[in-house]
């Protein structure tokens, strides 16, 4: 029996002479619901409680055990005429069901294997392509909103973009048309890739397309500031002037500037950003007490900030200080991804790999066990400074690897996660683990940065980043996206008052609520939420006004000079 769900749901029975197949819509809507879900967590028993509350949520039926035990049946009957109960590939079990992959061919049991084998062996290319050849479309498809498919849908999401990024990486010198396509794909797939956009830039410049290795730059730009809040990395800026260079028949931009100093006019404007937070390729600042509280500090850290806060960039650098004792992961993302890839890269980066038994529990499905865990506890470094596990973006961490963190942490390992706010995890199983120490990543300050970077930027460490790497056009796009970002949550009133303070400049409260024709309690509260968001600063004598420059200047061009005339006469 071959079942495929990569896509929609199909069943082929191959010892049917006819080659007898079986779609989706061939089935009623719930037993096409068991069958995926039983599908989606194949070779784990599901208890009837768990699978009816997959199936039906908050509609569940009065009895819904003999609903279920219906619905099996009319799978079983449809989908193996004749064959009896005790050889079906749904399975009977400890008072639950369970897919049999030993009993039933499953595409996606394959492509989960291949995955693992993947991430265990960076050098095979076959097994990659195989995951791109199975991976034809992301599974359930009937059924994608589903909250049962949805980790099944993200974790082959992440299979397929980070394979036929890995092939066309290999593979764009040698071809650029096909590694072109797949970067393609994978960008469809998965837009803030931004290592996709990297290997399409190499493609089209493969292919001696200038204007193309261009135009993927700064969409790379738009899909990070636009949901994102952040510029792209330098990698990715260095590649794009290395890249134009060779087209043009020149050295990188860099090299030119190291060589003879001479910048064009859009460079000039952000020269003092790039040579005070760091020089051309960057560098990091400040954040020196934040370093001693991560490096040294209690059992477990909460790293919490809102998009361009400089969260990530902090825990990049501990693991350049410390690279002996500090490991440092990434969450899984929304749509879930591979359980255990954040230990799997700590283990790797402190020479501790256990790619043994982490390939174990992934394969069955499982959390590890107190043994396993006790096992790499003890291959982790022990001595005056302890090891830490640092997780970036840890905020959609499932329940197993919570647990994990726990069980680490009380076996000597401290532990630091970053996520974007408090209230991104109240519901989820990241709220379970308590934290020792809560670190908000402040603005940087005068001590951090000269006078004239901390007043463009605002000490947003997200900014000082655009502003060095950017330039001014494009820095200005990423203030602008990270003050929507921030503010997408506040009332409408909150992205009113950055706009009247960038027309008009520093305004008392009760100034802001008449230019705006607001409720001066609206105004207030939401000049709370904007000054908390690092947006506004309060100054003498209630005034408010934009901390960053840059930001000013990129919300003040959505205000047309009429407009801004009409709001100084209202106030006069």
């Amino acid at each position: 029996m071959d079942v495929r769900v990569l896509g929609t749901i199909e069943i082929i029975d191959p010892a049917d002479a006819g080659a007898r197949r079986l779609t989706g819509e061939d089935l009623p809507r719930r037993a096409r619901q068991v069958l995926g879900v039983l599908a989606a967590r194949h070779d784990r028993v599901q208890s009837k409680d768990a699978l009816a509350d997959a199936v039906w949520g908050e509609e569940l039926p009065g009895n819904h055990a003999a609903a279920l035990e219906h619905y099996v049946s009319v799978l079983r009957r449809a989908l193996q005429p004749g064959v009896p109960t005790a050889r079906s590939f749904i399975v009977t079990r400890a008072g639950g069901y369970v897919f049999a992959t030993d009993r039933a061919r499953l595409d996606l049991a394959e492509l989960r294997a291949a995955a693992r084998t993947a991430e265990a062996e960076p050098d095979r290319m076959d097994v990659r392509e195989e995951i791109v050849r199975l991976a034809k479309d992301l599974p359930f498809a009937e059924d994608e909103y589903a909250d049962w498919a949805a980790p099944a849908r993200g974790e082959v999401r992440a299979a397929l973009v980070a394979a036929q990024l890995d092939l066309a990486e290999r593979g764009v010198d040698g071809d650029p048309g096909r590694a072109l396509r797949l970067g393609r794909q994978a960008l469809e797939l998965d837009p803030y890739a931004e290592r996709g956009y990297r290997v399409v830039m190499r493609a089209v410049a493969g292919q001696g397309r200038k204007d193309e290795v261009l135009r993927w730059y700064e969409r790379c730009v738009r899909a990070l500031t636009d949901e994102l809040g952040i510029a792209p990395a330098a990698a990715t800026t260095a590649l794009r002037d290395a890249l134009v260079a060779t087209l043009e028949g020149g050295p990188p931009a860099f090299e030119r500037r190291r060589g003879d100093r001479r910048r064009a006019p859009r460079e000039a404007a952000v020269a003092p950003v790039r040579e005070a937070a760091g020089g051309e390729r960057g560098g990091f600042v400040g954040r020196v007490a934040e370093l001693e509280a991560l490096a040294s500090g209690p059992d477990v850290v909460h790293v919490a900030g809102p998009a361009g806060a400089g969260k990530s960039a902090l825990l990049g650098r501990l693991r350049e200080l410390y690279p002996d004792v500090v490991g440092l992961g990434r969450g899984p993302g929304p749509g879930g991804a591979l359980r255990l890839g954040w230990l799997r890269a700590v283990l790797h980066q402190l020479g501790a790999p256990a790619d043994a038994v982490l390939d174990a529990a992934m394969a069955e499905r499982r959390h590890l066990s107190p043994g396993e865990l006790d096992e790499i506890a003890g291959r982790l470094p022990r001595g005056a400074v302890r090891a830490v596990v640092a997780i970036d973006d840890a905020e959609h961490l499932d329940a197993d690897s919570v647990a994990e963190l726990r069980w680490l942490r009380e076996r000597g390992v401290r532990v630091v996660v970053s996520y974007r706010y408090p209230s991104a995890i109240a519901e989820r199983p990241l709220g379970a683990l308590d934290a020792d120490l809560v670190l908000r990543p402040a603005p940087l300050t005068d001590a951090d940065l000269p006078d004239d970077v901390l007043e463009a930027t605002g000490g947003i460490p997200g900014l000082v980043t655009a502003a060095r790497e950017l330039g001014p056009r494009l820095g200005g796009e990423v203030a602008m996206h990270l003050a929507r970002h921030r503010t997408r949550w506040m009332p409408p009133a909150a992205w009113e008052i950055l706009r009247l303070t960038a027309a008009l400049g520093s305004l008392r409260v009760e100034q802001v609520a008449a230019a705006g024709g607001l409720e001066l309690d609206d105004v207030l509260g939401a000049v709370d939420q904007l000054v908390h968001a690092h947006l506004l600063v309060e100054g003498p004598g209630g005034h408010v006004r934009h901390r960053s420059a840059l930001v000013r200047a990129a919300v003040a061009e959505q205000v047309s000079a009429a407009r801004g005339q009409h709001l100084r006469a209202r106030l006069a």
